[in-house]
Formats: structure tokens, sequence, C-alpha cells
């Protein structure tokens, strides 16, 4: 759904957050992923390692706030803007990492994404326990992640993989990013029947430039994982959130719900779900391949 462009001055920054295929793989153990950390961070050593922070460092610390988890392949294309793990620029941003990880404001999970051959490429970076006390210095709040489970971390990192794919589309040129929300800051609370209180979670709220309009997408990135009758019932959630009206009284408008399948076959099982939803809200979502998504918000915004 569409409205005039109105830029938001203490929105989230646009996100310049491995395919659904890279975030589904199997994972490994990383042998020496992360430096032995001390027992006790202490006043004085935090004080140290914040004034040691370059503008480049907060950025980093702030995208893996917001992801929650990230390869180094992921940061590698963000901050250092290469692919090629053998290039001048990857050799810069491993160091950088590995900087911030000796010093405790990032952390590495003792596993890796992918096959024996993914190397430091593949490791997966959380906030370390520096990191979090740095976040706070600066107003911003919130645990730091516990070792995730096999769904949940190929499922978070599918969407940090999104959000790079947008963040590099902004950079090109080929979509203009305004806004993205990571959760849990895209949720939406809701009253639903009886004045009941409810939580709409999508994974992604996006904003992109349509000229001198805004498309609004609120994205679920699927990894096939749930049953016909989940997705239903989130498919429900989402109409219940339309008919309470919240949305359009804050914002004008209601969103369209973007479903990222990880493939054809899914894509289709996705459909026929929505396809069983009241007629009314039917329009309110679309599917398509993971692998499409930018291109697909691309071609919405210039119609």
């Amino acid at each position: 759904m569409r409205r005039p462009i109105a830029r938001p001055g203490t929105s989230s920054p646009v996100t310049e957050k491995a395919g659904a295929g890279a975030g589904s793989r199997g994972f490994l153990t990383a042998k020496g992923s992360a430096s032995p950390q001390p027992l006790y961070l202490t006043a004085d050593r935090l004080f140290r390692i914040s004034t040691e922070m370059t503008e480049l460092d907060w950025m980093v610390l702030g995208f893996v706030h917001e992801s929650r988890f990230a390869t180094s392949g992921q940061l590698m294309r963000v901050f250092w803007q290469t692919s090629d793990r053998e290039s001048g620029a990857a050799r810069v941003g491993r160091r950088a990492l590995k900087r911030l990880c000796d010093r405790l404001v990032l952390d590495v999970l003792p596993r890796r994404v992918g096959g024996l051959r993914t190397g430091s490429h593949g490791m997966i970076y959380r906030v370390g326990r520096a990191g979090v006390k740095l976040l706070r210095t600066r107003g911003i709040s919130g645990p730091r992640v516990e070792q995730p489970g096999t769904l949940l971390l190929s499922h978070t990192l599918a969407t940090t993989e999104l959000v790079v794919r947008l963040r590099e589309a902004s950079r090109t040129g080929q979509l203009e990013v305004i806004e993205v929300q990571q959760e849990p800051i895209c949720w939406r609370g809701y009253l639903g029947p009886g004045a009941s209180r409810r939580m709409l979670k999508p994974d992604l709220f996006v904003r992109v430039g349509a000229g001198a309009l805004e498309d609004r997408w609120m994205i679920e990135v699927d990894l096939a994982s749930e049953s016909g009758r989940v997705l239903a019932r989130k498919a429900s959630s989402y109409v219940e959130h339309y008919r309470g009206g919240s949305e359009q009284r804050e914002h004008g408008v209601y969103p369209r719900v973007l479903w990222a399948a990880p493939d054809e076959r899914r894509a289709e099982q996705i459909t026929d779900v929505l396809d069983r939803q009241p007629t009314e809200a039917r329009r309110l979502f679309t599917v398509c391949r993971f692998d499409e998504v930018v291109s697909f918000l691309a071609a919405e915004a210039r119609k």
C-alpha cells in the first residue's frame, strides 16, 4: 500500500539485515572460533574499549544488535562491500571483526554455516558482553542473545540476508529503501476480539520509495518449516490487525504483506493457504521466492 513519502527524523536508518538457502544450511562446530574471554569486564577496561571504537565499529555493532545474528560474509558485504574473501577489503574486514571480538564487543558462536570449506566467511556473530554495555551508554538496551536453536538461527540469518540484499539494492540504485525495521521493532500491538491484547510479529517492515509516494511492506521470511495450519493462523492475525484499523489510523494506509518462500513449490503452498482467507483481505497478501524479493519490490515501486 502507498502513501506520500514523509521521511522520519528519528526512525531506524536505511539498513545498507544467507540467501534463504544459506540461512537454512546445516551448522558445524567451529574449533577455536572465539577468543578466550576473561571472567570480568571492569569499568576501566570498558572505558578504554569505548574510546577506541571507530564510527565503523559502532555501525557494525548496531547492525549485529538489530539483526541479532550475522555471518562474517554478510558483514563483509554490508560494511566492506565485497563478496571476495581473498580481496584486500575482506582482509581489512576480518582484522576489524577479530579486533571487535578480542575486545568482547562482538562474540562468535561456536559453530559455522555450511560445510567445512566455509572458513571464516561462515562465522556467525552476535553482540558480546562489552557490546551490550557499550550500547547501553547510547540508550540502546536489550539482553545479550544466548545460544539459539538451529531453526531460530537459520531463520534469523535468512532475515539478515534479506536486509543485506536491501542495503545492496539501495546502494546500487536498484531500489530506494527509506527504512527497514527488524524484529522486535517492527512488531505491532493491537486489540483482538473481546479487546484482548494481541501482537502481530512480522519478520521485517520495509518502506520503499515509489516516486513521490512510498510502498509499505510487512515481510514474512518462510523456511518451509511451518505447517499449513500455522500459516493460516499467521494470515488470520494479519486480517485481525487490518480489521482493527490501528495501522490505518496512524499511517493512513495498511502495508501489503509479502511472504518470501524458499522455492516455487513452497510459494504455491503458501498461496493455497492465503487464497482461503476472506476475500476482503486476500488483496493484502502476495507471495514470491526469496531470491526474487528485491526485484519484486523494485517492480512494484515502478508501477
